[in-house]
């Protein structure tokens, strides 16, 4: 089972391995919850939840704000918000595991390459 750990340890590795990475920022940490966020550039950052009462796991590109990414795991179940409508959801059968957010970012990497975000 996915926990606050598990997500501390790959956010810490997404840190030292992945070169978009610049900074790790513990957002808020309660006994059940834990939010993370890995800043890419100004405005430009992934925010990481994880929730343990639920198990769930949202995980999501903020530009200025706004999620324009994301990829969800609620009720044991993955979805998909795409780069180009993030508000729809679409089912992900195939999830993010073992390592989620550090396949998260192998995402973004292609969505910060494709769409020049940087």
């Amino acid at each position: 089972m996915y926990s606050a750990t598990d997500l501390r340890l790959e956010a810490q590795e997404a840190l030292e391995r992945v070169w978009f990475v610049q900074s790790l920022e513990e957002t808020e940490r309660t006994d059940p919850t834990l939010s993370l966020r890995l800043h890419i550039r100004p405005n430009l950052f992934v925010q990481a939840f994880w929730g343990e009462l639920t198990g769930s796991l949202y995980l999501a590109l903020i530009e200025g704000g706004r999620r324009i990414f994301g990829i969800d795991r609620d009720a044991g179940e993955w979805h998909l918000h795409p780069y180009d409508d993030p508000d729809k959801h679409e089912a992900l059968p195939e999830g993010l595991e073992p390592k989620p957010l550090l396949k998260f970012l192998a995402r973004v990497e292609d969505l910060l390459l494709q769409y020049e975000l940087l």
